[in-house]
């Protein structure tokens, strides 16, 4: 009975050994969010540094655009009747002057035939009255009331001829067939849309501008305005303010504005075809007062949704937290109204991977 109580003893003694070797192991290895963390204070992260200043240089921003005609316009007869030619197709260029649509003309050059009769037989009667007026054989006011006969039926004559010349459709100005909006053979009344034509003197482009910045901006603050299309790469247009709306957009509040570009050289642009306008403009012109510009990449956003940048000790090189006012964004740059002074340095990238007090190391 001694033995196995000496035995229990012993047991519980190596247990509690191992027990505290094990303990003592543990305290030796440090916490991996700790050690993450040293490791991190311990050698300073490159980072790219912004100076605060007033002085910027051009400012670019960025529009999405889409491809406009000059004028659209849905081209119909003046006259009714039932179409016999219709020589065109969708997406066809076409002339000023160019034939579009043709009707029947068989009602037209009857009423022409039966006009011109009545107008010819009206001017004989009127010279037969006008020499019996002037033997005195008939009175003035029988004169009278034939001329007025042969006035309305040389009106009648006209009318009837200018309907017969109703009766060919033909392009306005020189431009692309958008839609055919019906076929041949079809009976239409007046007014009925036959086809749609694109005025495609010029390359428009339509972009929607903020209200914000709509009316903070004039067209002597801007320096440039380029435009890039899918179809020719990276390659930049210049653009020229046409003209733009004066009634904000009541869902988007927004402004449009036309920008146009001369068509030679851009043939394949069509309308509907999206397009992105760079517009550089000057800082001076944005009327920020006491705000100063930074880059869009040195504010981040904490979990309270308050803005912030990473601000720099230069003696140090330890980073801090500096919250921020910010504006409305400006290209590549956001106006911040509070929180920085001329002179200050902040990190201009990488800002997600910082941390108070961490240390830096300036990239050349």
């Amino acid at each position: 009975m001694t033995a196995i109580r000496k035995t229990s003893i012993g047991r519980l003694a190596a247990l509690l050994l191992a027990a505290g070797f094990l303990s003592a192991c543990q305290e030796d290895v440090l916490d991996p969010v700790a050690k993450a963390e040293a490791e991190l204070h311990a050698a300073p992260r490159p980072a790219k540094i912004f100076t605060v200043t007033d002085q910027v240089g051009l400012l670019e921003r960025r529009f999405a655009g889409r491809v406009a005609a000059v004028q659209t316009v849905d081209l119909s007869f003046q006259v009714p009747g039932k179409i016999v030619e219709l020589p065109i197709l969708e997406s066809q260029r076409v002339k000023k002057g160019q034939l579009i649509a043709k009707l029947d003309t068989t009602d037209f050059d009857r009423a022409v035939r039966e006009a011109t009769f009545r107008s010819e037989q009206a001017k004989r009667e009127l010279d037969r009255l006008e020499t019996l007026r002037e033997r005195s054989i008939i009175s003035q006011a029988a004169y009278d009331e034939q001329k007025n006969v042969h006035d309305l039926a040389v009106e009648e004559l006209k009318e009837a001829k200018q309907n017969l010349g109703y009766t060919e459709l033909h392009a306005p100005f020189d431009g692309i067939v958008s839609i055919r909006l019906v076929d041949n053979f079809t009976t239409v009344s007046v007014g009925t849309p036959v086809v749609q034509v694109h005025d495609v003197s010029e390359v428009h482009v339509d972009i929607n501008v903020a209200e914000a910045l709509f009316a903070r901006v004039t067209e002597e603050d801007v320096a440039s305005i380029e435009g890039t299309f899918a179809a020719f790469g990276d390659k930049r247009f210049p653009l020229t303010y046409r003209e733009h709306s004066s009634q904000v957009d009541e869902v988007t509040q927004t402004y449009r504005v036309t920008l146009a570009m001369p068509k030679a050289g851009a043939e394949h642009l069509s309308p509907g075809m999206t397009a992105s306008v760079i517009v550089s403009f000057s800082p001076q012109g944005l009327e920020l007062g006491e705000q100063f510009l930074v880059p869009s990449d040195s504010v981040a956003v904490d979990g309270d949704g308050k803005a912030f940048v990473w601000k720099l000790a230069d003696a140090t090189g330890e980073v801090s937290k500096q919250p921020v006012e910010i504006g409305t964004v400006m290209g590549d740059y956001l106006p911040v109204s509070s929180g920085l002074q001329r002179g200050d340095e902040i990190v201009s990238a990488g800002v997600a991977y910082l941390s108070d007090g961490q240390v830096v190391r300036r990239l050349r």
